[in-house]
């Protein structure tokens, strides 16, 4: 740096320039929001329920009241291979933003150099000696970015680094939402095994009391008949529930990053999911969600570059200085006062023609800005149904939960009141299978409404871009 600035400096009027066109670098900035440039006018309220107070993002444990969620969680957020990759992805953008933007500062390069020569005399016969120069040279070189143009590729690029970060927590946030999503879908494989369970163990018993009848002159052959197919479809639904459990056991050891062994242990009951989630103002979706906030990064990245592109048009200026030594001696390279040669070289250039690539690249620029604006207001737009959507499901899964729940209790006692009747000679074996059906459909529309429930209530937090952090996961 010595050797390409000395010079300069005792020129006041360029180091006064060169000083303040540096600091003008130093002061670049990501580009504002462009929050305004949404395609669609955002109500005050949300649409759906009466959920509009102010959201804070929560986490689901205390949501939930499910101690055995968080260590899941952490597991995840420090396990899962989907989160390692993301971050790797976070890495390789953010290093790709600091090589894009080099362009906006100058370069210092230093060289060192040894040159030997031999020509032949001017008779042709003889051979000059051998000539050797050393030379050590310091070179500076700068694009002053008079008109802004590399400005605005570096905000494009912090634009684009903002984004990346953006993408990052939406993988996390997505993870986030698998593993607890996988979480209760293996609760509730493992219940509706045990339900499966059960109702093979009271169709065995069953069977056993119908045959006994049978043998006494109690009863008919149909009945021993219709006993013994309600066992065999027991057995086979206990196969597929063991099935579904498995498979649900594996997916959770995957989202875990274990090997899926199938040997994870699930909780055996459900949690209890609290009041009312405050959704916040649909505004406020804009500045928190992650998706949106990378698209609404992509689309301030995009005006950045459309800017850059209409400004490559313009003049550029550039400034190169060389300061160095050179001598037939090495041990003379660090003489800087004897030895020293430099150079200042200013350099002005306008495109005159270069086959309409500019004016194409400035269209192109213009149409990936429409693109970028058209996109941010589809994900926007995607991102407040999701919440609508979620919002009009949490009153309606409350209602059906408990209705399901007295459904339940109603057809188990029916159930229990049926077989008395049978075995009292009241009713036929075909009455008291009926009320067994209806039992057993209505226990396991109970456990799979209660893990509906709970799924939206979880996709309640994902639509609204928030509410799983724990401090495991928070240090990660």
């Amino acid at each position: 740096m010595i050797f390409g600035i000395y010079p300069f400096l005792r020129k006041p009027t360029l180091f006064v320039l060169l000083v303040a066109a540096l600091a003008l670098v130093g002061c670049v900035s990501p580009p504002p929001p462009e929050t305004e440039a949404l395609q669609v006018e955002l109500p005050d309220y949300w649409q759906t329920g009466s959920m509009s107070g102010q959201f804070e993002p929560q986490s689901w444990m205390d949501d939930l009241a499910d101690p055995k969620l968080e260590a899941v969680m952490a597991e995840a957020m420090q396990h899962n291979f989907g989160i390692l990759a993301a971050e790797a992805r976070l890495d390789a953008a953010l290093a790709g933003t600091i090589a894009s933007s080099a362009s906006i500062w100058p370069t210092l390069s230093a060289s060192l150099n040894k040159n030997e020569s031999r020509r032949s005399s001017a008779s042709g016969i003889q051979q000059t000696p051998v000539s050797k120069t050393y030379g050590l040279t310091g070179r500076f070189n700068w694009e002053i970015d008079l008109w802004g143009k590399l400005r605005n590729g570096h905000r494009a690029d912090l634009a684009d680094a903002q984004g990346a970060v953006a993408d990052f927590e939406a993988a996390r946030l997505m993870i986030a939402g698998r593993a607890a999503k996988a979480w209760y879908n293996l609760i509730e494989a493992e219940q509706q095994l045990a339900l499966a369970k059960k109702i093979l163990e009271a169709f065995e018993s069953s069977v056993r009391i119908v045959e006994e009848g049978f043998a006494r002159g109690i009863g008919s052959a149909l009945d021993v008949r219709l006993v013994r197919a309600n066992l065999a479809s027991a057995a086979s639904t206990h196969e597929q529930r063991l099935r579904a459990r498995d498979a649900a056991v594996r997916t959770m050891e995957i989202i875990l990053g274990r090997y899926p062994s199938g040997a994870y242990q699930a909780a055996d009951a459900w949690p209890t999911i609290k009041s009312e989630v405050p959704a916040g103002l649909p505004s406020e979706l804009l500045l928190r969600r992650p998706d949106v906030m990378s698209a609404e990064r992509d689309l301030a990245a995009a005006q950045q570059r459309k800017f850059e592109a209409k400004k490559a048009m313009l003049p550029s200026l550039d400034l190169t200085l060389t300061r160095g030594t050179s001598d037939t001696s090495a041990d003379n390279l660090l003489d800087l006062d004897a030895r020293r040669v430099w150079s200042r070289v200013w350099n002005i250039s306008q495109p005159l023609f270069q086959g309409r690539r500019l004016k194409a690249n400035a269209e192109r620029a213009e149409a990936n800005h429409r693109l970028a604006v058209a996109n941010f207001t589809s994900v926007a737009i995607t991102a407040f149904k999701e919440v609508e959507d979620a919002l009009s499901e949490q009153g309606s899964f409350s209602r059906d939960y408990e209705l399901q729940k007295v459904a339940t209790e109603e057809s188990v006692a029916a159930e229990v009141l049926a077989w008395e009747r049978y075995e009292s000679g009241l009713a036929d074996i075909t009455t008291a299978l009926d009320a067994v059906r209806r039992s057993i459909a209505a226990q396991r529309s109970l456990i799979q409404i209660t893990n509906q429930r709970i799924q939206s209530r979880i996709d309640l937090y994902l639509a609204l871009g928030g509410g799983f952090t724990t401090d495991t996961a928070a240090s990660n």
